[in-house]
């Protein structure tokens, strides 16, 4: 590959952005007058409705992947196309802002005599919200089908060059926000069994006790977003035992002795194109996602003019469905795996949070095309076997995919707790201890630049059960998974706006998702790389051709404070606090003339007073990528340890030469603790990992199809002890 990355996009993860239909003003105002009606006459829940009740008894692709190099090239280009023809006039962002629905299904709970909150203690399922933002809930099936029958027939419009209800080019137009430092512009929150023995091999039969015995509790874990909030990874460490994935099997390792020795590998039961894509431990419980493909052949229906009937032809074609299955192990003898429970639900897997005893999945599935009401069992996702109720639905008037989500007990792993589908929903996820926060991008391309936005929707969790609690706009788009972050109930979002050139900003919002305070036009001409909430304070570096570290005070969130900053060449795509007063960042080092990338990059802040920032060491690696930078779990951080690991990839014109680097931080400067070659050509950068237990350091890298694991003395300046090939 090509050294010269001048122009490589720093964040490889695409995102995903479908824009979102909008109700008119007249269809709000009769919806308003719809639930007046209702706040006055119906004093049961909507979903005990004899029309609900019906509904349930008879209930028998377009993904936008667009790098941020990418997006306004795009934009531009649209734009130009539409100016070109005369439809730019026409084209307007509709229901920003205005239109919105009061709190009625919120009030009629509570004159019902039971909070939410009192609801949920009870153990008593809350009512669902009615409306969240722009989504609202399903009454029936029907309704259903009625949105995706809705997008296909724009859509259909669409590529014959006509603009309809606001659709070009598959993306929904909508009219501008106001300018959101002031509040206004804010969408409203709206109406705020049994075990069962398994077919897993064990290849290993030596059995031994449980891993609660004598258990090693000086280890790492995985590097997540939120602390409290458990993430799957390909490999799992509890002190005692490694567990490594592969695409087939998970292995287990025990490390209590000098040497590692393999205990089993358990196989699952899977079909012959099946992967496992994930996987938690949790004391004496394993938790493995599977991706399943099932596909079959059938014959096509097609239209024959001369006897104008439908006639079944020698046409045929190959129709597969995707679907992620929770595999659920009771490992108390590691040497066996004992199936407990499994929850299959349909679509692609996207990802997962794991929160005390819960598990909440998350996949993904197209259903553009899908338009009859006789092609219902490919609208209505089916989560073990059974179809979602319609009043799990959360629509919008048009829909060509679902996010579908479900929450599973590790005490009862067999079935759901409960289930909720969102149409047309290609977000992005951010998990709080408190609430599921899913956030997409936005685009206006009314004006002469185009304009940004980032929709948020809010959903409660608690013991399993989900519920909406309000939606949210703002300007700019989030670059940086940790630029998401809630504290005591305080949304915090800093996003970069690109309608002229670029500027960021930083918004504070309540439990209800309503404006708090605001803090914008900071570092016009740049981006945020990189950001962290630590206590009361917001960091966050920019970059153009040098690398700002910005403070800002939080404390008062309906007025938030620039406090510092401080500028470094090149620039931070990681940080993370380290110990009192210490922010660590990893990034890259940069010509500030060129922004020619010259290295790998290891920066401490210090952070100990905002206002006076200070640059205490960097250390500059040759290397082109590191996967720290871009994907968080590949990082290892620990401050009790004074451990910094990473990954650094060198480009060459022949060869991917591969790196782990281990510092520490000693008298004020990083200190090499080990370097060692993890691969070259093919292998996945994200699949390595530094972890330890004790005073033992272990490394973990791809090799031959499988994962090497070699192991460290750390108190014997890293001496080499064991090395072991996992196949």
């Amino acid at each position: 590959m090509m050294k010269d990355q001048n122009n490589w996009n720093k964040k490889d993860e695409k995102q995903d952005w479908m824009g979102d239909a909008k109700m008119t003003r007249e269809e709000m105002d009769a919806l308003m007058k719809q639930v007046e009606k209702t706040a006055e006459d119906v004093q049961v829940p909507q979903s005990l409705t004899p029309e609900a009740v019906k509904a349930k008894l008879s209930g028998k692709k377009r993904r936008f992947g667009l790098r941020r190099a990418t997006e306004f090239a795009a934009a531009i280009a649209l734009v130009a196309v539409v100016g070109g023809t005369g439809i730019y006039g026409m084209i307007q962002r509709s229901g920003a802002g205005e239109g919105t629905v009061e709190d009625s299904a919120v009030s009629q709970q509570q004159n019902a005599g039971a909070t939410v909150d009192e609801n949920m203690d009870a153990g008593v399922p809350e009512e669902k919200l009615a409306k969240v933002g722009d989504y609202y809930l399903a009454e029936n099936y029907d309704q259903v089908y009625d949105a995706v029958q809705k997008y296909q027939e724009d859509i259909d419009s669409v590529s014959q060059g006509d603009v309809v209800d606001g659709f070009f080019n598959g993306a929904i137009i909508k009219e501008p926000s106001e300018d959101l430092s002031t509040g206004a512009g804010m969408k409203d929150g709206a109406i705020p069994e049994g075990a069962v023995e398994n077919s897993v091999a064990s290849d290993v039969g030596a059995s031994m006790e449980s891993a609660e015995e004598n258990k090693q509790s000086d280890h790492s874990d995985t590097n997540t977003q939120v602390e409290g909030v458990d993430e799957s990874d390909f490999i799992k460490n509890d002190g005692n035992y490694l567990y490594i994935q592969t695409s087939t099997r998970v292995s287990v390792i025990d490390i209590r002795g000098e040497k590692m020795e393999p205990v089993a590998a358990f196989t699952p039961d899977m079909g012959a194109s099946d992967v496992i894509v994930d996987m938690y431990v949790d004391g004496d419980q394993l938790f493995i996602i599977l991706q399943k493909r099932d596909t079959s052949m059938d014959s096509q229906e097609v239209f024959d003019e001369s006897y104008e009937t439908y006639s079944v032809s020698d046409y045929y074609v190959l129709d597969t469905n995707l679907s992620m299955e929770l595999l659920t192990y009771d490992i108390s003898d590691r040497s066996k795996a004992k199936l407990v429970g499994t929850v299959n639900q349909e679509g692609s897997y996207y990802d997962s949070r794991k929160v005390g005893d819960y598990i909440y999945l998350f996949s993904r599935k197209d259903v553009y095309g899908a338009t009859a009401k006789d092609k219902e069992d490919t609208i209505i996702p089916r989560i073990n076997g059974e179809k979602v109720a319609a009043d799990c639905f959360y629509l919008q008037d048009y829909a060509g995919n679902e996010l579908i989500i479900s929450s599973v007990s590790a005490k009862d792993p067999s079935k759901t707790v409960d289930q909720m589908v969102l149409m047309n929903s290609y977000a992005q996820i951010y998990v709080s201890t408190e609430a599921i926060y899913l956030y997409s991008e936005d685009y206006d391309w009314s004006g002469d630049t185009g304009v940004s936005y980032t929709d948020i929707v809010k959903f409660s969790y608690k013991d399993g059960r989900m519920n909406g609690v309000g939606a949210a706009n703002v300007r700019g788009t989030i670059q940086d998974v940790f630029a998401i972050s809630e504290s005591d109930g305080i949304l915090r979002v800093l996003t970069t706006d690109w309608s002229s050139s670029s500027e960021n900003q930083l918004y504070l919002l309540d439990e209800k998702l309503k404006l708090l305070g605001s803090l914008t036009g900071i570092a016009k001409g740049e981006e945020i790389y990189a950001a962290r909430y630590i206590g009361n304070t917001a960091y966050f570096i920019t970059y153009h051709n040098t690398d700002p570290l910005f403070a800002v005070d939080i404390s008062d969130p309906t007025n938030p404070k620039m406090l510092g900053q401080i500028e470094i060449t090149g620039f931070s795509d990681y940080l993370q606090p380290y110990g009192d007063g210490l922010l660590l960042g990893i990034g890259y080092e940069t010509d500030p003339d060129t922004s020619e990338r010259l290295g790998v990059k290891l920066v401490m802040f210090d952070i100990s007073d905002p206002m006076e920032l200070k640059i205490l060491d960097t250390v500059t690696f040759d290397g082109d990528y590191c996967s720290a930078a871009d994907y968080y779990k590949s990082a290892l951080v620990s401050t009790s340890k004074n451990l910094i690991g990473f990954e650094v990839t060198d480009w060459d014109e022949l060869t991917d030469n591969m790196t782990y680097k281990l510092y520490g931080w000693e008298d004020g400067r990083f200190v090499k603790r080990l370097s060692e070659d993890v691969g070259s050509n093919g292998y996945d950068t994200s699949k390595i990992r530094g972890l330890y237990a004790g005073d033992r350091f272990y490394l973990v890298n791809e090799k031959n199809g499988g994962y090497q694991i070699r192991s460290y003395d750390m108190k014997a300046d890293y001496k080499t002890l064991d090395e072991l090939v996992i196949e």
